[in-house]
Protein backbone atom coordinates (compact mmCIF):
# COMPACT_ATOMS: atom_id res chain seq x y z
CA UNK A 1 0.00 0.00 0.00
CA UNK A 2 0.88 3.19 -1.16
CA UNK A 3 2.02 5.42 1.67
CA UNK A 4 2.22 9.66 1.82
CA UNK A 5 4.56 11.79 3.53
CA UNK A 6 4.46 11.51 6.84
CA UNK A 7 1.78 14.43 8.29
CA UNK A 8 4.86 15.97 10.56
CA UNK A 9 6.75 16.49 7.61
CA UNK A 10 6.48 20.04 7.03
CA UNK A 11 9.51 20.96 4.47
CA UNK A 12 11.31 19.04 2.05
CA UNK A 13 14.38 19.63 0.75
CA UNK A 14 15.93 18.69 -2.61
CA UNK A 15 19.96 18.99 -2.73
CA UNK A 16 21.74 18.58 -5.92
CA UNK A 17 25.31 17.86 -4.84
CA UNK A 18 28.10 19.12 -7.26
CA UNK A 19 32.00 19.60 -7.14
CA UNK A 20 32.34 23.45 -6.38
CA UNK A 21 28.80 24.21 -4.88
CA UNK A 22 25.24 22.73 -3.76
CA UNK A 23 22.09 23.67 -5.20
CA UNK A 24 19.46 23.67 -2.46
CA UNK A 25 15.64 23.93 -3.04
CA UNK A 26 12.71 24.03 -0.29
CA UNK A 27 8.99 23.17 -0.48
CA UNK A 28 6.81 23.14 1.89
CA UNK A 29 4.42 20.44 2.73
CA UNK A 30 1.79 19.28 1.66
CA UNK A 31 0.72 22.33 -0.50
CA UNK A 32 3.98 22.28 -2.59
CA UNK A 33 4.58 26.03 -2.23
CA UNK A 34 7.93 27.01 -2.55
CA UNK A 35 9.93 27.98 0.37
CA UNK A 36 13.63 28.48 -1.40
CA UNK A 37 14.00 28.39 -4.96
CA UNK A 38 16.92 26.83 -6.27
CA UNK A 39 19.79 28.38 -4.58
CA UNK A 40 23.89 27.44 -4.85
CA UNK A 41 25.87 27.62 -2.08
CA UNK A 42 29.52 26.90 -1.91
CA UNK A 43 30.92 23.24 -1.26
CA UNK A 44 32.50 24.35 1.78
CA UNK A 45 32.24 24.39 5.76
CA UNK A 46 31.07 27.61 5.47
CA UNK A 47 28.36 26.97 2.72
CA UNK A 48 27.65 24.01 5.05
CA UNK A 49 27.09 26.61 7.85
CA UNK A 50 24.79 28.48 5.84
CA UNK A 51 22.20 25.75 4.76
CA UNK A 52 22.25 24.60 8.58
CA UNK A 53 21.13 28.85 9.40
CA UNK A 54 18.57 28.39 7.17
CA UNK A 55 17.16 24.83 7.93
CA UNK A 56 17.13 26.18 11.82
CA UNK A 57 15.03 28.86 10.60
CA UNK A 58 12.72 26.68 9.04
CA UNK A 59 12.28 25.19 11.87
CA UNK A 60 13.14 21.96 14.32
CA UNK A 61 15.15 18.63 12.67
CA UNK A 62 11.97 16.49 13.04
CA UNK A 63 9.80 18.41 10.68
CA UNK A 64 12.10 18.40 7.60
CA UNK A 65 13.11 15.70 5.04
CA UNK A 66 16.40 16.15 3.12
CA UNK A 67 17.10 14.48 0.06
CA UNK A 68 19.66 13.91 -2.72
CA UNK A 69 20.69 11.70 -5.08
CA UNK A 70 23.10 8.74 -4.25
CA UNK A 71 26.20 9.40 -6.39
CA UNK A 72 29.73 9.83 -6.19
CA UNK A 73 31.43 10.87 -2.73
CA UNK A 74 30.89 14.79 -3.13
CA UNK A 75 28.25 14.38 -0.68
CA UNK A 76 30.23 12.90 2.13
CA UNK A 77 31.15 16.33 3.82
CA UNK A 78 27.75 18.21 3.69
CA UNK A 79 25.79 14.41 4.86
CA UNK A 80 28.15 14.58 7.74
CA UNK A 81 27.38 17.79 8.49
CA UNK A 82 23.68 17.52 8.21
CA UNK A 83 23.68 14.48 10.00
CA UNK A 84 25.52 15.48 13.23
CA UNK A 85 22.76 18.67 13.13
CA UNK A 86 20.01 15.52 13.34
CA UNK A 87 18.09 15.87 10.06
CA UNK A 88 17.04 12.90 8.08
CA UNK A 89 18.54 12.38 4.91
CA UNK A 90 17.55 10.16 2.00
CA UNK A 91 18.82 8.44 -0.60
CA UNK A 92 17.62 9.17 -3.76
CA UNK A 93 17.79 6.25 -6.59
CA UNK A 94 19.09 8.22 -9.73
CA UNK A 95 17.41 5.90 -11.86
CA UNK A 96 14.05 7.16 -10.16
CA UNK A 97 14.78 10.93 -10.05
CA UNK A 98 15.56 10.53 -13.81
CA UNK A 99 11.76 9.38 -14.33
CA UNK A 100 11.03 11.72 -12.23
CA UNK A 101 12.26 14.47 -14.77
CA UNK A 102 10.51 12.65 -17.31
CA UNK A 103 7.56 12.58 -15.96
CA UNK A 104 7.65 16.14 -15.63
CA UNK A 105 8.12 16.89 -18.90
CA UNK A 106 11.47 18.74 -18.71
CA UNK A 107 14.00 18.49 -21.36
CA UNK A 108 16.22 21.08 -19.96
CA UNK A 109 18.94 19.77 -17.20
CA UNK A 110 20.56 22.38 -15.18
CA UNK A 111 21.87 21.78 -11.36
CA UNK A 112 18.68 24.11 -9.86
CA UNK A 113 16.27 22.51 -11.92
CA UNK A 114 17.70 18.64 -10.58
CA UNK A 115 17.21 20.37 -7.36
CA UNK A 116 13.81 21.11 -7.94
CA UNK A 117 12.79 17.87 -9.35
CA UNK A 118 14.23 16.48 -6.23
CA UNK A 119 12.39 18.30 -3.83
CA UNK A 120 9.09 17.99 -5.59
CA UNK A 121 9.83 14.28 -6.40
CA UNK A 122 10.22 14.24 -2.42
CA UNK A 123 7.07 15.82 -2.02
CA UNK A 124 4.91 13.79 -4.27
CA UNK A 125 6.53 10.67 -3.60
CA UNK A 126 9.29 10.56 -1.10
CA UNK A 127 8.08 7.91 0.90
CA UNK A 128 6.67 5.31 -1.41
CA UNK A 129 8.40 2.23 -1.28
CA UNK A 130 11.08 1.58 -3.25
CA UNK A 131 11.37 5.40 -3.80
CA UNK A 132 13.63 6.47 -1.62
CA UNK A 133 15.54 4.74 1.73
CA UNK A 134 17.09 5.73 4.91
CA UNK A 135 20.49 6.94 4.81
CA UNK A 136 22.81 3.88 4.75
CA UNK A 137 26.27 5.17 4.92
CA UNK A 138 28.96 2.31 5.17
CA UNK A 139 31.72 2.60 7.74
CA UNK A 140 35.14 3.99 7.59
CA UNK A 141 36.52 0.60 6.95
CA UNK A 142 34.29 -0.45 4.10
CA UNK A 143 34.46 2.97 2.51
CA UNK A 144 38.53 2.77 2.42
CA UNK A 145 37.86 -0.44 0.81
CA UNK A 146 35.89 0.62 -1.61
CA UNK A 147 38.54 3.69 -2.50
CA UNK A 148 41.38 1.12 -2.03
CA UNK A 149 39.38 -1.52 -4.71
CA UNK A 150 38.40 1.51 -7.14
CA UNK A 151 42.09 2.70 -7.60
CA UNK A 152 43.58 -0.81 -7.94
CA UNK A 153 41.04 -1.76 -10.83
CA UNK A 154 41.72 2.06 -12.53
CA UNK A 155 45.31 1.19 -12.44
CA UNK A 156 44.73 -2.17 -13.98
CA UNK A 157 42.42 -0.78 -16.43
CA UNK A 158 44.95 1.76 -17.88
CA UNK A 159 47.86 -1.25 -17.39
CA UNK A 160 45.84 -3.33 -19.86
CA UNK A 161 45.41 -0.43 -22.42
CA UNK A 162 49.34 0.83 -22.21
CA UNK A 163 50.05 -2.95 -22.72
CA UNK A 164 48.38 -2.56 -26.43
CA UNK A 165 49.76 0.51 -27.04
CA UNK A 166 53.53 -1.09 -25.91
CA UNK A 167 52.73 -4.14 -27.86
CA UNK A 168 52.06 -1.72 -31.34
CA UNK A 169 55.09 0.19 -30.75
CA UNK A 170 57.71 -2.75 -29.63
CA UNK A 171 56.29 -4.09 -33.41
CA UNK A 172 58.44 -1.12 -35.21
CA UNK A 173 61.73 -0.86 -33.57
CA UNK A 174 62.20 -4.77 -32.43
CA UNK A 175 59.66 -7.19 -33.78
CA UNK A 176 61.23 -10.19 -33.13
CA UNK A 177 60.85 -9.70 -29.54
CA UNK A 178 57.59 -10.44 -29.18
CA UNK A 179 58.31 -13.94 -30.49
CA UNK A 180 61.54 -14.68 -28.80
CA UNK A 181 60.46 -14.22 -24.86
CA UNK A 182 61.99 -16.50 -22.33
CA UNK A 183 59.61 -19.79 -20.73
CA UNK A 184 56.83 -18.31 -18.61
CA UNK A 185 57.64 -15.03 -19.75
CA UNK A 186 55.22 -11.77 -21.60
CA UNK A 187 55.90 -8.67 -22.16
CA UNK A 188 54.82 -7.43 -18.79
CA UNK A 189 56.99 -9.27 -16.97
CA UNK A 190 59.25 -7.04 -14.94
CA UNK A 191 62.34 -8.70 -16.12
CA UNK A 192 61.26 -7.63 -20.05
CA UNK A 193 59.85 -4.61 -18.97
CA UNK A 194 63.06 -4.00 -16.66
CA UNK A 195 65.42 -5.11 -20.37
CA UNK A 196 63.16 -2.75 -23.05
CA UNK A 197 64.27 0.24 -20.73
CA UNK A 198 67.97 0.02 -21.32
CA UNK A 199 67.33 -1.35 -24.86
CA UNK A 200 64.23 -0.54 -26.46
CA UNK A 201 64.90 -1.39 -30.02
CA UNK A 202 66.84 -3.73 -32.09
CA UNK A 203 69.15 -1.15 -33.36
CA UNK A 204 70.19 -0.28 -29.82
CA UNK A 205 70.45 -4.08 -28.95
CA UNK A 206 72.70 -5.13 -31.72
CA UNK A 207 75.39 -2.38 -31.04
CA UNK A 208 75.98 -3.24 -27.82
CA UNK A 209 79.20 -5.76 -26.38
CA UNK A 210 77.71 -8.65 -25.42
CA UNK A 211 79.09 -8.92 -21.85
CA UNK A 212 77.21 -5.70 -20.88
CA UNK A 213 73.88 -7.09 -22.18
CA UNK A 214 74.80 -10.54 -20.34
CA UNK A 215 74.91 -8.40 -17.25
CA UNK A 216 71.99 -6.53 -17.89
CA UNK A 217 70.43 -9.77 -18.56
CA UNK A 218 70.93 -11.31 -15.25
CA UNK A 219 70.34 -7.80 -13.38
CA UNK A 220 66.85 -7.17 -15.13
CA UNK A 221 65.40 -10.77 -14.51
CA UNK A 222 67.53 -11.36 -10.77
CA UNK A 223 69.34 -14.26 -11.95
CA UNK A 224 66.92 -16.17 -14.47
CA UNK A 225 68.36 -14.77 -17.63
CA UNK A 226 72.19 -13.88 -18.26
CA UNK A 227 75.02 -14.18 -20.41
CA UNK A 228 74.17 -17.73 -21.61
CA UNK A 229 71.27 -15.72 -23.70
CA UNK A 230 72.85 -12.95 -24.65
CA UNK A 231 74.26 -14.30 -28.08
CA UNK A 232 70.86 -15.92 -29.39
CA UNK A 233 69.25 -12.29 -28.21
CA UNK A 234 71.46 -10.16 -30.14
CA UNK A 235 71.86 -12.58 -33.37
CA UNK A 236 68.00 -11.36 -33.52
CA UNK A 237 68.62 -7.99 -33.11
CA UNK A 238 71.40 -8.02 -36.20
CA UNK A 239 69.03 -9.64 -38.32
CA UNK A 240 66.12 -7.88 -37.26
CA UNK A 241 63.51 -6.39 -39.70
CA UNK A 242 63.88 -3.08 -37.63
CA UNK A 243 67.28 -3.37 -37.23
CA UNK A 244 67.99 -3.44 -41.11
CA UNK A 245 65.80 -0.70 -42.02
CA UNK A 246 67.84 0.99 -39.11
CA UNK A 247 71.37 0.37 -40.37
CA UNK A 248 70.51 1.27 -43.99
CA UNK A 249 68.71 4.35 -43.56
CA UNK A 250 70.20 7.51 -43.00
CA UNK A 251 70.10 9.88 -40.68
CA UNK A 252 66.24 11.05 -40.32
CA UNK A 253 65.26 7.33 -40.22
CA UNK A 254 67.32 6.76 -37.37
CA UNK A 255 66.22 9.56 -35.49
CA UNK A 256 62.68 8.57 -36.07
CA UNK A 257 63.68 4.89 -34.72
CA UNK A 258 65.20 6.71 -32.47
CA UNK A 259 61.95 8.30 -31.39
CA UNK A 260 60.36 5.52 -31.46
CA UNK A 261 62.79 3.96 -28.97
CA UNK A 262 62.01 6.34 -26.26
CA UNK A 263 58.07 5.61 -26.84
CA UNK A 264 58.66 1.86 -25.65
CA UNK A 265 61.08 2.85 -23.38
CA UNK A 266 58.64 5.07 -21.52
CA UNK A 267 55.16 2.92 -22.08
CA UNK A 268 58.00 0.31 -20.23
CA UNK A 269 58.64 2.30 -17.55
CA UNK A 270 55.27 3.40 -16.79
CA UNK A 271 54.08 -0.33 -16.44
CA UNK A 272 57.41 -1.08 -13.83
CA UNK A 273 56.10 2.35 -11.97
CA UNK A 274 52.15 1.16 -12.06
CA UNK A 275 52.67 -2.51 -11.24
CA UNK A 276 54.66 -1.24 -8.05
CA UNK A 277 51.92 1.04 -7.13
CA UNK A 278 49.44 -1.62 -7.70
CA UNK A 279 51.61 -3.80 -5.18
CA UNK A 280 51.34 -1.27 -2.04
CA UNK A 281 47.78 -1.01 -2.64
CA UNK A 282 47.08 -4.51 -2.35
CA UNK A 283 49.61 -4.23 0.25
CA UNK A 284 47.05 -1.90 2.03
CA UNK A 285 44.27 -4.07 1.30
CA UNK A 286 45.81 -7.18 3.10
CA UNK A 287 46.31 -4.79 5.73
CA UNK A 288 42.65 -3.65 6.15
CA UNK A 289 41.25 -7.50 5.53
CA UNK A 290 43.46 -8.58 8.75
CA UNK A 291 42.37 -6.20 10.93
CA UNK A 292 38.81 -6.90 9.73
CA UNK A 293 36.46 -9.59 11.33
CA UNK A 294 33.87 -9.88 8.90
CA UNK A 295 36.06 -10.06 6.03
CA UNK A 296 37.95 -13.27 7.88
CA UNK A 297 34.82 -14.92 7.69
CA UNK A 298 34.99 -14.65 3.87
CA UNK A 299 37.19 -17.84 3.33
CA UNK A 300 35.34 -19.14 0.93
CA UNK A 301 36.36 -21.18 -2.11
CA UNK A 302 37.93 -19.08 -5.02
CA UNK A 303 38.27 -15.49 -2.97
CA UNK A 304 41.33 -14.28 -2.78
CA UNK A 305 42.32 -11.14 -1.03
CA UNK A 306 41.73 -9.03 -3.71
CA UNK A 307 37.97 -10.01 -4.37
CA UNK A 308 37.50 -10.42 -1.07
CA UNK A 309 38.06 -7.07 -0.54
CA UNK A 310 35.77 -6.40 -3.45
CA UNK A 311 33.02 -7.98 -2.72
CA UNK A 312 33.40 -7.09 1.28
CA UNK A 313 33.12 -2.88 -0.20
CA UNK A 314 30.56 -3.70 -2.13
CA UNK A 315 27.82 -5.99 0.23
CA UNK A 316 29.00 -3.80 3.71
CA UNK A 317 27.93 -5.95 6.52
CA UNK A 318 25.15 -7.85 4.71
CA UNK A 319 22.28 -5.90 6.63
CA UNK A 320 21.12 -3.39 4.16
CA UNK A 321 19.68 -6.22 2.09
CA UNK A 322 18.75 -9.44 4.05
CA UNK A 323 16.19 -11.09 0.79
CA UNK A 324 17.14 -13.25 -2.31
CA UNK A 325 15.48 -11.13 -4.80
CA UNK A 326 16.74 -7.72 -3.93
CA UNK A 327 19.96 -8.88 -3.33
CA UNK A 328 20.19 -10.21 -6.78
CA UNK A 329 18.95 -7.20 -8.33
CA UNK A 330 21.43 -4.96 -6.40
CA UNK A 331 24.38 -6.69 -7.67
CA UNK A 332 22.17 -6.76 -11.21
CA UNK A 333 22.24 -10.79 -12.02
CA UNK A 334 18.67 -10.66 -11.30
CA UNK A 335 17.07 -11.39 -15.22
CA UNK A 336 15.26 -8.26 -16.91
CA UNK A 337 11.54 -9.29 -18.59
CA UNK A 338 10.69 -7.59 -22.14
CA UNK A 339 7.54 -8.62 -23.14
CA UNK A 340 4.91 -6.61 -24.93
CA UNK A 341 1.79 -8.04 -26.45
CA UNK A 342 2.28 -11.18 -27.93
CA UNK A 343 6.02 -10.29 -28.03
CA UNK A 344 8.70 -11.76 -25.52
CA UNK A 345 12.41 -10.87 -25.57
CA UNK A 346 15.08 -12.07 -24.52
CA UNK A 347 15.52 -12.45 -20.77
CA UNK A 348 19.00 -10.64 -19.93
CA UNK A 349 20.71 -9.47 -16.85
CA UNK A 350 19.87 -6.13 -15.82
CA UNK A 351 23.72 -5.33 -14.84
CA UNK A 352 22.36 -2.36 -12.94
CA UNK A 353 24.30 -2.78 -9.78
CA UNK A 354 28.24 -2.43 -9.33
CA UNK A 355 30.12 -4.11 -12.26
CA UNK A 356 33.06 -4.80 -9.64
CA UNK A 357 30.64 -6.95 -7.61
CA UNK A 358 29.31 -8.79 -10.36
CA UNK A 359 33.31 -9.39 -12.04
CA UNK A 360 34.77 -10.47 -8.56
CA UNK A 361 31.54 -12.95 -8.27
CA UNK A 362 31.78 -14.23 -11.91
CA UNK A 363 35.53 -14.80 -11.16
CA UNK A 364 35.27 -16.55 -7.81
CA UNK A 365 32.44 -18.66 -8.90
CA UNK A 366 34.70 -19.66 -12.47
CA UNK A 367 37.38 -21.16 -9.98
CA UNK A 368 35.08 -22.79 -7.34
CA UNK A 369 33.68 -24.48 -10.42
CA UNK A 370 36.62 -25.74 -11.87
CA UNK A 371 38.68 -26.75 -8.30
CA UNK A 372 36.35 -27.54 -5.60
CA UNK A 373 33.90 -30.69 -5.49
CA UNK A 374 31.05 -29.35 -3.62
CA UNK A 375 30.85 -26.19 -6.06
CA UNK A 376 32.13 -28.38 -9.05
CA UNK A 377 29.16 -30.69 -8.76
CA UNK A 378 26.57 -28.37 -8.51
CA UNK A 379 27.88 -26.55 -11.58
CA UNK A 380 27.76 -29.98 -13.33
CA UNK A 381 23.96 -30.32 -12.01
CA UNK A 382 22.91 -27.10 -13.73
CA UNK A 383 25.17 -28.21 -16.99
CA UNK A 384 23.00 -31.51 -16.87
CA UNK A 385 19.40 -30.21 -17.77
CA UNK A 386 20.86 -28.36 -21.13
CA UNK A 387 22.06 -24.86 -19.82
CA UNK A 388 24.26 -22.98 -21.62
CA UNK A 389 27.73 -22.32 -19.48
CA UNK A 390 27.39 -18.63 -19.02
CA UNK A 391 23.82 -19.46 -17.56
CA UNK A 392 24.90 -21.79 -14.75
CA UNK A 393 27.71 -19.55 -13.52
CA UNK A 394 25.31 -16.43 -13.27
CA UNK A 395 22.96 -19.13 -11.07
CA UNK A 396 26.31 -19.81 -9.13
CA UNK A 397 26.94 -16.48 -8.41
CA UNK A 398 23.64 -15.20 -7.28
CA UNK A 399 23.90 -18.60 -5.28
CA UNK A 400 27.20 -17.16 -4.04
CA UNK A 401 26.19 -13.72 -3.07
CA UNK A 402 23.98 -15.12 -0.81
CA UNK A 403 26.03 -17.28 0.90
CA UNK A 404 28.38 -14.78 1.08
CA UNK A 405 25.55 -12.05 2.50
CA UNK A 406 24.96 -14.77 5.14
CA UNK A 407 28.07 -15.19 6.24
CA UNK A 408 28.35 -11.47 7.04
CA UNK A 409 25.11 -11.27 8.59
CA UNK A 410 25.68 -14.10 10.76
CA UNK A 411 29.43 -14.06 11.70
CA UNK A 412 29.71 -17.74 9.90
CA UNK A 413 32.39 -19.55 8.95
CA UNK A 414 32.20 -21.13 5.63
CA UNK A 415 31.11 -24.50 5.91
CA UNK A 416 32.41 -26.32 2.47
CA UNK A 417 29.40 -28.88 3.07
CA UNK A 418 26.68 -26.51 3.00
CA UNK A 419 26.42 -24.54 0.31
CA UNK A 420 24.19 -22.05 2.02
CA UNK A 421 24.85 -21.76 5.70
CA UNK A 422 21.86 -19.59 6.49
CA UNK A 423 19.73 -19.04 3.76
CA UNK A 424 17.85 -15.56 3.39
CA UNK A 425 14.41 -15.88 3.05
CA UNK A 426 12.71 -15.28 -0.18
CA UNK A 427 10.09 -12.55 -1.22
CA UNK A 428 6.52 -14.02 -0.70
Amino acid sequence: MCRLLPPEIGCVVGSDVAKSAHVVCAREAPSGTVRLKSTPIPATAAGHAQWLEWLGEWGAPAPLLIGRESTGSRWEPLDDALCQAGYAVVLLNPHQTASWASRLGLRAKTDGIDAHTLARGLLARGLLAGWARARTVPDELVQALRTLTRTRRDLVHSQRAARQRRHDELVTVFPELIGHLPARADLGAPAVLRRVTVYSSAQALAQVPRDDLGRVLEEASAGRWGHPHAPALQHLAQHSAASTRAVAARAVAARAVAARAVVVRTLAQHRLDRQARIADLEAALAEVLRTDPPSQHLQAPGLGPTWTATIRAQVGDGQRVQRVDPLGAYAGLKPRTHESGRFAGQRRLSKRGPGALRHALYLATLVAGRFRPQWRARYQRLLDPGRAKQEALTILSRKRLTVISSLLRTGASYDPTCLSPAPLARQA
